[in-house]
């Protein structure tokens, strides 16, 4: 299933009110934490990324594959999504798609991108949204394909953010986004 509360949900959480009633079946696997913890982090297979929250904003994390977008029959096949989503509760709360993946860093790209394309609809309310890919073995230079140069200009433009390619692990902090 495609959550179509996602929305209602990152308002609930925000303003610490839950959604009444949430269709997700899968809704026990969609929030990892929401709170002010100084560092929210996400990891899958060696890979780990970690949000340093200086500024002790309310952050959420969801997982999106398995969680938000749970495979079923209503979710049409080869659906591309990303591992993880952070929403960073601030002034003008901010968003961080995370991909953690191994070697195809183009395939990263397609996921992200596709979250983005899914759910533009939500994202598009927020001051910025980022895009992170954590993979495995070293960063080639995508600079010049397509996936990157699309991802990379919707992202820009469209959302006032920036991609960010990393090879195994990435700390960041939220004021360097």
């Amino acid at each position: 299933m495609i959550c179509k509360k996602l929305e209602e949900c990152i308002n609930g959480e925000l303003q610490s009110a839950s959604l009444e009633k949430c269709d997700n079946k899968n809704k026990m696997n969609c929030i990892e934490s929401s709170d002010r913890r100084s560092a929210v982090k996400c990891e899958e297979n060696k890979k780990r990324y970690v949000l340093e929250n200086t500024k002790k904003n309310h952050v959420i994390l969801y997982k999106m594959d398995g969680g938000i977008i749970a495979e079923d029959k209503s979710v049409p096949l080869n659906t591309s999504k990303c591992d993880y989503l952070f929403i960073i509760g601030d002034a003008t709360p901010t968003v961080v798609l995370t991909e953690l993946k191994g070697v195809n860093v183009s395939k990263a790209l397609i996921q992200l991108k596709g979250t983005l394309l899914l759910y533009k609809n939500v994202f598009c309310k927020f001051g910025h949204v980022y895009a992170r890919a954590i993979v495995t073995s070293s960063t080639p230079n995508l600079k010049a394909s397509p996936e990157y140069v699309n991802l990379e200009r919707m992202i820009r433009k469209d959302y006032n953010g920036n991609i960010k390619i990393v090879e195994k692990q990435f700390n960041e902090k939220d004021i360097e986004l």
